[in-house]
């Protein structure tokens, strides 16, 4: 069985899965847990975790935590969609922003699909926070590191600003592609925006600056660094 999960609003996103894991755990209590992140994701794990055989004999509830990051992986994963759906064991995936070729994808295999994303204009109290994205995308440093020290002191919380960022990130790299908002799936005042902002970075700079954000937030959670100190680098070294 397959439940997705994703969205750009990635703290509500992320607690949507975390709920859903956790209800899953009380209704199977004899199930073992198994994370996997896109650093860790191999086609030798789905097959074991699909088929329920071999090293995980056990049933499984599978958190696949932003797989399909891996563009290496991608198309593995989507082969073993039908796999997924057919399996004993329980596959929940979290992702960011999806594209509509893999929406569909996903669509035609999950049990469920929950989508939440932040919304287009900037909720008033979270105005620092949207004005980082726009000083992202501006490569503005001064007005980005600022802004972060005061969403910090408003009591932001890492994962939100990290979400915003890479949001923004991920949509000047859809937009840097020449793709139209319908094809992007970007909703078409975010996607004039990004395509300018695209015009401050090559595409070496984008797909470094995804992996940077990427990396950051696995570390963080894995207990390599602290989120906060992590982003104000990040955002001093823009």
């Amino acid at each position: 069985m397959l439940y997705v999960i994703y969205g750009t609003d990635t703290t509500k996103a992320r607690e949507k899965a975390g709920l859903l894991r956790d209800a899953l755990q009380k209704k199977k209590p004899d199930a073992s847990l198994f994370s996997m992140s896109a650093e860790d994701v191999s086609a030798e794990k789905l097959d074991e975790l699909t088929s329920g055989q071999g090293l995980f004999e056990n049933k499984y509830i599978v958190f696949a935590d932003r797989v399909l990051e891996n563009r290496d992986l991608q198309d593995t994963v989507f082969e073993k969609l039908e796999s997924m759906k057919d399996s004993p064991n329980v596959f929940i995936m979290l992702e960011q922003k999806l594209l509509k070729e893999a929406q569909k994808k996903l669509e035609k295999h999950a049990e469920k699909m929950e989508q939440h994303d932040l919304t287009d204009k900037p909720k008033k109290e979270s105005g620092e926070i949207f004005a980082m994205a726009d000083a992202l995308g501006k490569r503005d440093k001064k007005s980005l590191w600022m802004l972060y020290r005061k969403a910090v002191d408003d009591d932001a919380v890492p994962e939100e600003i990290h979400g915003i960022l890479w949001w923004q990130m991920k949509s000047i790299a859809l937009a840097k592609t020449g793709l139209s908002p319908a094809e992007t799936g970007l909703n078409p005042y975010v996607h004039s925006k990004a395509k300018g902002f695209a015009q401050n970075f090559t595409q070496e700079e984008i797909d470094k600056t995804l992996s940077s954000l990427v990396h950051m937030y696995h570390d963080a959670h894995r207990g390599k660094h602290d989120f906060e100190i992590a982003l104000e680098k990040f955002t001093l070294d823009l």
